[in-house]
């Protein structure tokens, strides 16, 4: 986790708004990296069937993903914030779904099969979370309800790094490499820098509000390995 505590005037230490965030689902998220999925594409023997299923739905996940960054741009009130927005759109849309049209390509899955596909309901329930929340919500609801995605896939993307073998793997090296890249921690400490900035003098009931949509999406997270794993139909 990104070292983000700083020193109050009276000397003691002060959690910006992702350190109090990160505390509310830190048991959740070391979850994530002791479940099946993630303990087997480690070892190298997650059942390829289960990963191209997780690819198919993470894909079609992705779209909805982006509409909610979408919402960012409609909502800003100024011309740099709506860059941003457009710029997360962008990534999404094209970095972020490179990794999955590559895969897609060397697992043999065409876009006719991802539109005839049944969308898992653990994944529909948790676009329609974020989407909800980000209507509903402003600036900084739309960022806190993508962080628990963004955020939580770098870490797993890091964790995995450290085994040299799991960069070069022949079938998960790809995705390793993707969440553990410079560009992809780059931008995430972007969106941790402006959360931070945004909720500078929040009062306790929107931090409250805040640290509920982020624990909320974070259990989606879990939800959405699990329907992976299972394979859910």
């Amino acid at each position: 986790m990104p070292a983000l505590f700083v020193a109050s005037e009276k000397g003691g230490i002060l959690m910006k708004l992702t350190d109090e965030l990160y505390e509310s689902v830190k048991d959740i998220w070391e979850g994530y990296h002791s479940h099946p999925f993630i303990q087997e594409m480690r070892a190298g023997t997650l059942p390829i069937e289960k990963f191209r299923y997780y690819m198919i739905q993470d894909y079609i996940y992705l779209y909805e993903y982006a509409k909610v960054f979408a919402l960012g741009v409609v909502k800003s009130k100024d011309h740099d914030m709506m860059r941003m927005f457009s710029g997360m759109v962008e990534s999404t849309l094209n970095d972020e779904m490179d990794t999955h049209k590559s895969y897609m390509k060397r697992l043999g899955i065409t876009e006719e099969e991802v539109a005839k596909t049944h969308v898992a309901l653990s994944n529909v329930s948790y676009t329609n979370y974020m989407m909800t929340e980000a209507y509903q919500g402003g600036i900084l609801e739309i960022l806190v309800t993508i962080l628990s995605c963004a955020w939580s896939y770098q870490l797993i993307g890091e964790e995995m790094a450290k085994e040299p073998r799991m960069t070069e793997h022949k079938l998960f090296g790809e995705w390793v490499r993707s969440y553990s890249s410079e560009e992809y921690r780059k931008m995430n400490d972007n969106l941790l820098l402006l959360v931070n900035q945004l909720g500078e003098g929040i009062s306790q009931k929107e931090k409250d509000n805040l640290i509920d949509i982020f624990t909320r999406c974070s259990l989606y997270e879990g939800m959405f390995w699990d329907m992976a794993y299972r394979m859910e139909e």
